[in-house]
């Protein structure tokens, strides 16, 4: 993004995006259980569906660097290579969008062109997301079921946020200069999961915001 070298997330950096996008604390909170508990995926679901989607696809990133380790234990060829794949997608976004929307939106220091190939490229880098999140559901049907049902939630989130992705830059390219209405539209949970008591859990700063 931007055609340069990006400079490293440091640890109070990285850690702030742990606690912002949330989806990464639940997904270890699943990970160290080792089980899925009543009220874990929708615990997911909802970090990650208030998000308009450059923080969605922090959230995603950082919670899929998680799952690639759990992945691994389990000594499987066919989910370590899933994982290898995982791991690789998953740190290089964290560190390149999470690098653009910490300097833009706690600095102030992110440049025009870096903001504006990320939300760009967002949708693309979310489909990738979501191919590979139903890739490892698929690979992890019927076991293991943490793996399953953390990757399908992902799946279900990156594939609405690319959506969401599009749709937005879509509406600015067309009110152009106009302040949009809706930036941050909600991602619908799955029907099965729909009129449950959650917590909000927005972030006030997007860059889709300068789309």
């Amino acid at each position: 993004m931007g055609g340069q070298k990006t400079k490293k997330l440091n640890e109070k950096e990285l850690g702030s995006l742990y606690l912002l996008s949330e989806s990464p604390l639940v997904t270890d909170r699943i990970i160290q259980a080792d089980e899925i508990k009543d009220g874990d995926i929708t615990a997911l679901h909802e970090s990650l569906s208030n998000h308009a989607p450059d923080m969605a696809l922090i959230g995603l990133a950082l919670s899929g660097n998680l799952l690639s380790e759990k992945m691994k234990s389990y000594g499987r060829e066919d989910l370590t290579v899933l994982a290898t794949e995982l791991k690789y997608l998953s740190v290089n976004t964290a560190e390149e969008v999470g690098r653009i929307w910490i300097d833009a939106c706690r600095y102030g220091v992110a440049t025009d062109a870096d903001i504006h190939d990320m939300v760009h490229q967002a949708s693309d880098i979310l489909c990738m997301f979501t191919s590979l999140f139903m890739d490892i559901s698929e690979v992890a049907t019927p076991e293991p079921a943490i793996i399953r049902g953390i990757a399908a939630c992902l799946m279900y989130q990156a594939e609405a946020h690319a959506d969401q992705a599009v749709a937005m830059i879509e509406n600015t390219q067309i009110v152009e200069n106009k302040k949009q209405v809706g930036a941050r539209d909600m991602i619908p949970l799955p029907t099965e999961l729909q009129n449950k008591t959650y917590d909000n859990n927005v972030v006030t700063f997007t860059l889709f915001d300068s789309a």
